[in-house]
C-alpha cells in the first residue's frame, strides 16, 4: 500500500511539474507605488516604462522601470481606458469623458512624450471613440468607421474594436464583422495577438476563448477575465471572485491558446492580483494589487 501511495505522488509530482511551463523567477513591488493609486498596468513597446491610471481609469501616469521615476502625464477622467502608445514609444492616445447637460460625451487627445503635452484629435462626441496607431500616427475608430491621420491602407496592423456587442476586425483599410460564438452573444475584452494571427475575447457569461484572425479554430481557455497577450502563444488574465460588491480574492492565470495547459502564478505577497499586462519580450509581467501597488514579475517560458 505504501509503495502504491508512493508511487502516486511521483506521478502527481510529474504532472504538475509537466504542467508549470511559466516559471515566476521573482516577484517585486514597484518603488515608488507603495502609497497605492495605481492600476490598470500597460507596458511600452519596448518595456522600458509602464502606464497606470486609478482605479477608475482617471489620468495616466507614466513609471520609468530603469529609475521608479513615477510622473503624471494627464490627470483627465477616462484617460486610463483603452489607452494606446505608439510602437516608437513617442506618442500616446487617450481618451477623456466629459459631461455636457448631463450626457457623457468622449474626446480623443495625443500626447506627446518627447513635447510633454497634449494635443486634441477629436473633438467631444457621443460617438464611441476606439484609439489605435499605425505605423505611429492615429487611425483610431468614430463610431463604426475608421478615421485615419495620413495613414494608407497598407500601414493598418488588424486590430478589434466591439461594434453593437460584436467584434470588428479592421485590418489593411478593411472591415469585417465577427461572431465565433453566434451574434446572439455579446463580445468584450477582445485583442489581436502581436503576430496578428489570433484573437482573444470575452463573451458575456461564457468565458475567454481564442480563435484564428479570421473567427475560425475557437478554442475555450475557461474564466480568464481582463486577458492580455503574452507572446502569441499563451494569454494572461485574471481569475477573480467577488461577494456581489467588493472583490474578495483574484490569481494570475495563464493559458496557452490551444486550451490544454492552464497555469495560476504564484503571487504570495499578495492576494487579490487585478489586470495583469506582459512585455512584449514576454520576460516581464505587471499587475495591481486591490491597494493600488504594482507588482513586477520576471518570468521564463519554458
Amino acid at each position: 500500500m505504501k509503495r502504491t501511495i508512493f508511487s502516486l505522488l511521483i506521478i502527481l509530482i510529474g504532472h504538475t511539474a509537466f504542467a508549470q511551463q511559466i516559471e515566476v523567477r521573482s516577484i517585486e513591488r514597484l518603488k515608488g507605488t507603495e502609497t497605492g493609486g495605481f492600476y490598470h498596468p500597460v507596458f511600452s513597446p519596448k518595456g522600458t516604462w509602464l502606464l497606470t491610471s486609478s482605479e477608475n481609469y482617471t489620468g495616466l501616469k507614466q513609471i520609468s522601470l530603469q529609475t521608479n521615476e513615477v510622473t503624471t502625464l494627464t490627470e483627465d477622467p477616462g484617460a486610463g481606458y483603452d489607452v494606446r502608445i505608439s510602437a516608437d514609444e513617442s506618442a500616446i492616445l487617450y481618451k477623456k469623458t466629459e459631461w455636457q447637460d448631463n450626457r457623457r460625451y468622449t474626446s480623443l487627445y495625443q500626447y506627446s512624450l518627447p513635447a510633454k503635452k497634449a494635443v486634441k484629435v477629436e473633438n467631444a462626441t457621443r460617438e464611441k471613440l476606439t484609439p489605435a496607431f499605425a505605423n505611429n500616427k492615429p487611425a483610431y475608430v468614430k463610431g463604426a468607421a475608421q478615421v485615419k491621420k495620413n495613414v494608407t491602407p497598407a500601414e493598418i496592423t488588424p486590430f478589434i474594436n466591439i461594434e453593437e456587442q460584436k467584434m470588428a476586425l479592421y485590418n489593411g483599410g478593411q472591415k469585417t464583422i465577427l461572431t465565433p460564438n453566434g451574434a446572439e452573444a455579446s463580445y468584450f475584452w477582445a485583442s489581436v495577438s502581436p503576430d496578428g494571427k489570433h484573437i482573444v475575447y470575452t463573451i458575456a457569461r461564457g468565458g475567454t476563448f481564442v480563435c484564428q484572425l479570421d473567427g475560425s479554430n475557437v478554442v475555450s481557455l475557461g474564466k480568464l477575465n481582463a486577458p492580455a497577450w503574452l507572446g502569441n502563444r499563451w494569454v494572461v488574465g485574471m481569475d477573480d471572485r467577488d461577494d456581489g460588491e467588493v472583490i474578495t480574492s483574484s490569481e494570475i492565470v495563464a493559458a496557452a491558446i490551444d486550451g490544454k495547459t492552464r497555469q495560476t502564478l504564484a503571487t504570495p505577497e499578495v492576494k487579490i492580483a487585478l489586470y495583469p499586462a506582459a512585455s512584449a519580450d514576454g520576460k516581464r509581467m505587471a499587475f495591481s494589487s486591490d491597494k493600488g501597488e504594482i507588482y513586477l514579475l520576471d518570468i521564463t517560458i519554458k
